[in-house]
Formats: C-alpha cells, sequence, structure tokens
C-alpha cells in the first residue's frame, strides 16, 4: 500500500521520492492525506465540511482530510490556487473571480485548473438593525455607521460588491467596520454600529442568538438597486428570506443571494473526485444533520454551479453518470 500526499502536484511515496501528480494518480487503497480550507467554524459551511469529510475517510479506505479554519472566501480560493490546500469550500463570487481572473480578482492571471467539485447551498446576504432603529431600506443607512465582515470573506466582498453596484463607496457612510461576525455583532449592541450586513445559509446561530437576545430587523434591498447588482456580477442572484427563520422576522426580505460550494484543481486524481463525490452524494442526508440548508441540496444546485464553472472531470462523470448533466 502506498501513502500519498497530494501537495505542490506532487506524489510523497514511503521512500519520500516525489513522483509528478498526474490526473490518473490514484487506486483504490492508496493512502491519501488532502488539506481543505474550510473557513470559521461560525460559518454554516464548517460543520457541513466536517461531514463531508467523515462521509469520505468512512466510504474510501485510505483518504484522510484535514480541516483548516480560514477567513473563507477569497483566502479559500486563493490557498487552493497556489497549491497550499487540495481542496476548499468557499462562495462563488471568490471561485469565479479568481478562475476567470475578473471582479475581486481583477487584473490577475485566470487560475484555470480551479475547478467545481460538490454544490453545497445557497445564501443570502443583507442587512440587520436593532428591533428599535428608524432605518427602513438599506440607503436610510447613507451616512450611518455599518459593519460588513473581515477583509478577505466572502461576505465582505459580497457587501462590498453590493454597495459598488448600487453606486455606492465607503465615503457614503459615516464608518465602515471591517470585523470578524462577533465584533460586528457587539458593535451593533453596543450603539457602535447602526447595521450589519452579514450573512450565510439560514437559519445560522449566530443571527439567531442576536434575535432572540437582543431583537433584530431584516432591512431588504429594492429591487432596482438589487436589479443593478445581479447585472454587474453573474455569480448573484435575488434572494429572499425563507418565512420564519428567525424570531421577530416579518417577510421575506430581499438580499443578494448567492452560493457556497466545494472546489478543488485538476491536479486531483479523476478516479479520486469521481469516489469522493459519489460517496457523499449517496450519502447526502447525514450532511442534513450538520446543517438545515442541505435539505436542499438537489439536482438545482449541481446545475447552478456548472453554469458559473466547468466540473472537475471526475465531478463531471458522476454527474453524468447519474442522468443530472449532459455528457460533452
Amino acid at each position: 500500500m502506498i501513502t500519498k500526499h497530494l501537495k505542490f502536484l506532487s506524489v510523497i511515496a514511503l521512500t519520500t521520492v516525489a513522483l509528478p501528480l498526474s490526473a490518473q494518480d490514484w487506486t483504490p487503497g492508496d493512502n491519501v492525506s488532502l488539506r481543505m480550507a474550510a473557513s470559521q467554524p461560525v460559518h454554516a459551511i464548517y460543520p457541513i465540511s466536517v461531514g463531508f469529510k467523515e462521509i469520505i475517510e468512512r466510504e474510501i479506505p485510505g483518504i484522510s482530510i484535514a480541516l483548516t479554519a480560514t477567513q473563507g472566501g477569497l483566502e479559500n480560493a486563493r490557498l487552493l490556487s497556489v497549491g497550499e490546500v487540495e481542496l476548499a469550500n468557499g462562495n462563488s463570487l471568490a471561485a469565479y473571480s479568481l478562475r476567470y481572473g475578473e471582479f475581486a480578482a481583477d487584473g490577475e492571471d485566470p487560475q484555470e485548473q480551479l475547478v467545481a467539485l460538490f454544490p453545497s447551498y445557497t445564501w443570502e446576504i443583507g442587512t440587520m438593525v436593532p428591533a428599535d432603529s428608524d432605518v427602513e431600506t438599506f440607503r436610510d443607512l447613507v451616512g450611518k455607521r455599518i459593519a460588513i465582515g473581515p477583509i478577505g470573506s466572502g461576505a465582505e466582498a459580497t457587501a462590498s460588491q453590493t454597495l459598488t453596484a448600487m453606486g455606492l463607496t465607503d465615503d457614503d457612510f459615516e464608518n465602515v467596520q471591517r470585523s470578524a461576525v462577533d465584533q460586528m455583532f457587539g458593535a451593533l449592541s453596543s450603539g457602535m454600529a447602526d447595521a450589519v450586513i452579514w450573512g450565510t445559509a439560514h437559519p445560522t446561530g449566530r443571527i439567531s442568538e442576536q434575535a432572540a437576545t437582543r431583537g433584530l430587523r431584516f432591512v431588504p434591498f429594492a429591487e432596482a438597486d438589487m436589479e443593478m447588482v445581479t447585472k454587474a456580477y453573474p455569480y448573484f442572484h435575488a434572494g429572499y428570506l425563507r418565512d420564519d427563520l428567525y424570531e421577530g422576522q416579518e417577510g421575506n426580505a430581499l438580499w443578494t443571494g448567492g452560493a457556497t460550494h466545494f472546489w478543488a484543481t485538476t491536479s486531483l486524481p479523476d478516479d479520486l473526485a469521481y469516489a469522493m463525490v459519489k460517496a457523499v452524494w449517496e450519502n447526502k442526508e447525514e450532511l442534513v444533520i450538520r446543517h438545515v440548508s442541505q435539505e436542499f441540496l438537489d439536482e438545482e444546485l449541481v446545475r447552478m454551479q456548472a453554469v458559473l464553472m466547468d466540473f472537475h472531470p471526475g465531478a463531471q462523470r458522476y454527474f453524468v453518470e447519474i442522468g443530472i448533466l449532459e455528457g460533452l
């Protein structure tokens, strides 16, 4: 039995001889260690990634996956593109930008090796204010203090691009705080911020806690503003909060919608990618206990991911075999 660590496009055998990693360099039974850029535990994708890891390690003997906590989003896509990890989760904004050298990666070389591996969920990112706030629409916040997430995160990039598409910049606000989720909600609770712009797969514990203990209102974007957002950025869509997600929620606020998925590079062996995707798809009901968003993990999410980026050849082969995607 051979032990391999897929790193920097090489395979380290027990003899410590480095061999070139090809798209076919895996056979069942090989011991292979993979690394995943996994985002923060506060994000819904992190516990889902734990379930993803456990299914693969159980169903494919010899495979182990180490999860590394990161800021998510662009950081994950960059780690994947330079070979620091073999797998990553993250939103479609980051993966699309790095893959094509556009938007958040404008002016950078396209990373043609980045490919889709497995879908996960759609999300909505939008505006929350204290329950007693007089803010009714997002544009009521012009001249006020907002918090939009840490630099390098998908949430911050989404919020920033949403504002840009609406013709707004940081200069239109008294202060724009970019910090971790707990710090943002702490600032909202203490009166140091007038609004938080954030989101993930819903419901999420941090918003539930804030709504239950402090009270929140969910402020919608105007339809005309959201039309500008979705026209400017191909990986966003108009997203509506589902009914009764949070205490005190009224209606279905219109927020910026996007998706978070699993990504890889073409250096991942085809047969291994096929085996991983098959294992998780055939056991995807186990992911529901990790996060309720996985109740909506379906064929349409696979097709949505395929529209934005090519699937890894191994993943593509599996989804074609079971009739979700069409063959090339």
